[in-house]
């Protein structure tokens, strides 16, 4: 058995040749704007993953409310949420207004604005840590906070867990191959692999040989691994463990809630009353405009004193255009009102990916966690080591792109679908109708 099941894989080989050509056949203006794109940007894009975690990347004309439409005239609902960028929606007229009248106002002094404490005060109000800061994304927030757990424990190694994502930078580009730290893309530093080490989610004994040495700095983690493996949620017990077993060694403990928010006003260390001493976040924060935040502990928020010079900032971290951003989509946008309906969409989503999965008789297994959906091409798995054996990529393009014929623009291959704010149970049936007729189509 394969991870997709009994399936015939020349089926799905054939089924995206088909699908990815009937794509392509219909977007010849995406086409010669990346060809004409290739003159100046390698692959014809803004960035080089654009081009690989897309069969073929699509220029965008507008968006409104749970989709976007491209530039041949496609409209498609975006239960990628922009890699939850978009959580809110598109052009949400709360977050447009505040930027419009931000934008008049001047959009950068290199000094505070009144948003920022609005937004600070909304952030410690929602998260267990009292102490924030702003960045410019999620990543550069995970990294001010290792540099800060450096700082402090006088520590140099940083544990991830193995299947993570949480950003571009230097100690977040390694994980286990062939059982050894490495580099997951060049360019990096050839001592990096020195500075991590990798144990498994839900294995409290890989945790504790990972700090036995008692150099590790922090120990970085999404409450539930949602960025990269797909899903993998906590099992009973896992977050007291990991919680007792890094204060044991003197170990501070972050935690990255820049998929997992979504989940409720305070995100999953809400929802499961964790108690961190580091919480990231970006993305949707502020809209999906560019902003990443970090909140510490009052202790840990002491070290932050500009006398200490631990080494954070950026010329445009706490502009006042992101934190405007912020301030309306926090206090107008992503309110209690606005989780309880993404839940109800995100459980029909998953009842009704259960139910194709049923009738295709496969032995996948549905994902439920608030708006988030998705399948395991077979039984959820406790670990990341466990993960990569229920991954298919074949698969998973032949889905996304099946999808988007259809008008469903699904979720990054290493993520699920997630139902946005605007979103309505007729999104969530166009869904549901074209996953369960691919299904069908495979067996």
């Amino acid at each position: 058995m394969t991870a997709g099941g009994e399936l015939d894989r020349a089926r799905i080989v054939q089924l995206h040749a088909r699908e990815l050509g009937r794509f392509r056949d219909a977007r010849p203006r995406s086409l010669a704007m990346i060809a004409r794109a290739r003159e100046h940007m390698p692959n014809g894009t803004p960035m080089a993953w654009m081009a690989s975690d897309n069969d073929q990347p699509v220029y965008i004309d507008h968006g409104q409310g749970p989709g976007f439409t491209d530039i041949d005239g496609f409209t498609y609902l975006d239960f990628n949420a922009s890699d939850m960028a978009m959580f809110c929606g598109h052009a949400n007229q709360a977050i447009v207004a505040a930027v419009q009248a931000q934008v008049a106002r001047s959009t950068q002094f290199l000094l505070p604005s009144a948003a920022s404490v609005e937004v600070a005060e909304e952030l410690a109000r929602r998260y267990p840590v009292p102490q924030w800061q702003f960045t410019l994304s999620a990543t550069q927030a995970n990294t001010e906070v290792i540099r800060l757990a450096r700082a402090v424990t006088g520590r140099e190694v940083i544990v991830l867990f193995q299947g993570h994502y949480h950003g571009h930078f230097e100690e977040g580009l390694v994980d286990l191959a062939d059982g050894r730290a490495a580099p997951v893309q060049r360019g990096l530093s050839k001592g990096v692999t020195g500075r991590v080490r990798i144990a498994q989610f839900n294995d409290p004994g890989t945790l504790r040989a990972a700090l036995e040495p008692g150099d590790v700095a922090l120990v970085l983690t999404e409450p539930a691994m949602t960025n990269g493996i797909h899903l993998l949620l906590p099992e009973p017990g896992w977050h007291e463990a990991l919680r007792a077993i890094t204060r044991q060694h003197g170990t501070l403990l972050g935690l990255d809630e820049t998929h997992t928010h979504v989940v409720g006003p305070g995100g999953a260390t809400a929802m499961w009353q964790l108690d961190p001493d580091m919480v990231t976040i970006g993305k949707a924060v502020a809209g999906g405009l560019p902003m990443g935040a970090y909140g510490v502990s009052a202790e840990l928020g002491e070290q932050l004193d500009a006398a200490r010079n631990v080494a954070t900032g950026g010329t445009l971290f706490g502009n006042p255009l992101s934190a405007a951003a912020a301030k309306a989509a926090l206090t107008e946008v992503l309110v209690r009102g606005a989780y309880r309906h993404t839940t109800e969409l995100g459980n029909g989503l998953a009842d009704g990916i259960d139910q194709a999965i049923g009738a295709a008789g496969l032995p996948w297994t549905v994902i439920r966690f608030g708006p988030r959906s998705g399948q395991w091409y077979g039984p959820m798995p406790r670990t990341g080591a466990e993960a990569y054996a229920f991954t298919d990529g074949q698969l998973t393009r032949l889905m996304r792109v099946w999808l988007a014929n259809r008008g469903v623009w699904e979720a990054l291959p290493g993520a699920g679908p997630t139902v946005p704010v605007p979103a309505t149970r007729a999104d969530v049936d166009r869904y549901v109708n074209a996953y369960a007729e691919l299904l069908a189509e495979l067996r």
